[in-house]
């Protein structure tokens, strides 16, 4: 995660009028509240683009002046819950800095960042100490003045707000923290709130809200809905529970039958899309595991496409998986580093003492670095203007897929089944190619890889066809589902021997490294020849492994 930003943990209370005035704080068990109150006049701005980019992906950017932290803030869902990365403010506050312009390109795709909402708020902040007299949370009451920039509306309302100061404690600590508040809070007439954040109800969008059951508002920590869309969290928040669990269930028991076909294409691609600019957003973040969901996610688009080739018209298509590619090709080097770097110490522990420990320590930060200098590339790479055309060209495709007119004609069960069935029909054609080079003799140890890469690349292909189609909730027929699992079931075997490979030049290239510098190589070579026999031994079996995967997919699709 990019320095400073912050995990967020804190829940919210509203009170009739004039119950504020009985809270006794003298009753919260275990701990005790400041006197005294500091109080805080501060400012907010808040800005977004004309159609409500960030807003609609659970993204916040705003500018405070006042209070104990004056700068410009971007709040986001993130490993955990919800985060926030503070920058200072410029010399000229008004001035947004080029850091945040360059985090947020992807998802404004370079559209002006305006003011949507100003909120004036009065806090009154007490500090709530344990029983060591160590300060762990703050206690704000607010009384907020917003105007909604785009209409001119203004708003006014109260709140209360607790938040853990330490987001690591132990999330059994927090919630007896936020237990004991909560005690004190109904004692006096309040309740949680059913508000998902400030700037929502500034611009206007819990006005008609139905107001979530209170007990299922405190299960959400630090996942404040933000304004234009609502997430699984929000929906609970703001319609209730009840609402939820019928959505979802009209959703899971939706069939990919009763849409017309190019609609099924739009949703996939719809999806993939929004996930390839989310985690755009995430890489600049440098969140942990988004190189890989970056590339996870292109390789997806380009599954998709090429499955859909048939009933897409024109070469925008084909255009567009090239770019792809590239992208892929960019993230590439970064997930090999990161790979490396998480299986070492196993490889390391497996030799049961052969490398000494300083000596496994010193490769494993090696390996970290290379991991960090790669990911660095990456964030480097997404800055660039034609990378933010990528992102920008597969939207507009996916919003408007050149379809053919046969594909306008058919259902949305028959493009699912064709989705699916082409991808599996890749991976039967590649296993065949295998099986007949193992049947010439052509099974020399590096083209040997090379088939079996070739393999777990068209399974892959399709897992990710078959999930994206699953997660829109479109479904395939019966027997293509059966044989997207069962080739499926392989892709983790056919994963390790790929992981061995790159473990395996990754110690081949640091041997080189320590040999120039004149270093001790001993530990380094007995990890690399571990590593060459866990290859050999992986791709001596690997033929059978695509010997019985391509049986299977000849029966499921017989």
């Amino acid at each position: 995660m990019t320095a400073g930003a912050q995990r967020e943990v804190e829940r919210k209370y509203e009170f009739p009028e004039g119950a504020e005035a009985r809270v006794d704080w003298n009753r919260l068990e275990g701990c005790t509240v400041s006197a005294d109150p500091v109080e805080h006049r501060m400012e907010a701005v808040y800005h977004d683009t004309q159609d409500m980019a960030l807003g609609r992906r659970l993204v916040a950017l705003r500018r405070r002046r006042g209070g104990a932290d004056d700068g410009w803030h971007v709040k986001f869902d993130g490993p955990g819950g919800r985060h926030e990365l503070q920058v200072p403010l410029l010399r000229t506050p008004d001035r947004m800095p080029a850091s945040v312009r360059n985090l947020l390109a992807g998802l404004t795709g370079g559209q002006e960042l305006r003011p949507v909402a100003t909120l004036r708020t009065v806090r009154q902040v007490r500090m709530i100490s344990d029983s060591t007299g160590t300060d762990v949370a703050e206690l704000a009451a607010d009384v907020v003045e917003a105007v909604d920039e785009r209409t001119g509306t203004a708003r006014s309302w109260s709140e209360w707000e607790v938040e853990i100061l330490d987001g690591t404690v132990p999330e059994e600590r927090q919630e007896q923290l936020f237990a004991a508040v909560e005690a004190v809070v109904r004692a006096a007439g309040g309740k949680p709130s059913t508000s998902r954040a400030k700037i929502a109800r500034a611009l206007g969008e819990e006005d008609d809200d139905t107001p979530a059951e209170p007990d299922e508002q405190q299960q959400k920590q630090g996942k404040q809905g933000k304004p234009g869309q609502k997430t699984k969290n929000t929906e609970e928040q703001g319609k209730g529970k009840k609402d939820k669990e019928k959505k979802d269930k009209g959703k899971k028991g939706k069939k990919a039958g009763k849409e017309p076909g190019p609609d099924v294409l739009r949703a996939v691609l719809g999806e993939l899309a929004e996930q390839l600019v989310l985690w755009d957003f995430k890489v600049r973040l440098d969140v942990p595991d988004a190189v890989h969901q970056m590339r996870v996610t292109s390789r997806s688009l380009r599954s998709v496409l090429r499955a859909a080739a048939p009933l897409l018209d024109g070469d925008a298509a084909e255009e567009l998986d090239a770019r792809l590619r590239e992208l892929a090709r960019a993230l590439s080097a970064a997930r090999d580093a990161e790979v490396t770097a998480e299986l070492l110490a196993g490889r390391v522990a497996e030799l049961d003492g052969r490398v000494e420990p300083a000596v496994a320590e010193s490769l494993q930060r090696r390996a970290e670095e290379q991991a960090r200098t790669a990911a660095g590339k990456v964030r480097r790479h997404v800055t660039g203007q034609e990378h933010l055309r990528l992102l920008a060209d597969v939207q507009d495709f996916a919003a408007a897929p050149p379809v053919t007119e046969e594909c306008a004609r058919l259902s949305g069960r028959d493009v699912s089944d064709a989705l699916v069935h082409r991808a599996l029909r890749k991976v039967v054609r590649v296993a065949e190619g295998v099986a007949e080079a193992e049947r010439a003799g052509e099974t020399g140890g590096q083209q040997r890889l090379e088939h079996l890469h070739d393999v777990r690349k068209a399974v892959k292909r399709v897992r990710y066809v078959d999930g994206v189609l699953d997660r829109t909730g479109m479904r395939p027929g019966k027997q293509l589902r059966r044989a997207a699992r069962d080739a499926e079931d392989y892709q983790d075997e056919l994963g390790r021997i790929m992981d061995a490979a790159v473990v395996e030049r990754w110690l081949a290239g640091t041997a080189r490294a320590l040999e120039r510098s004149g270093e001790d190589r001993y530990a380094v070579g007995a990890l690399h020849g571990a590593e060459i026999v866990r290859l050999r031994a992986g791709t001596d079996g690997g033929a059978d492994v695509v010997g019985v995967l391509l049986s299977q997919l000849r029966e499921d699709l017989a």
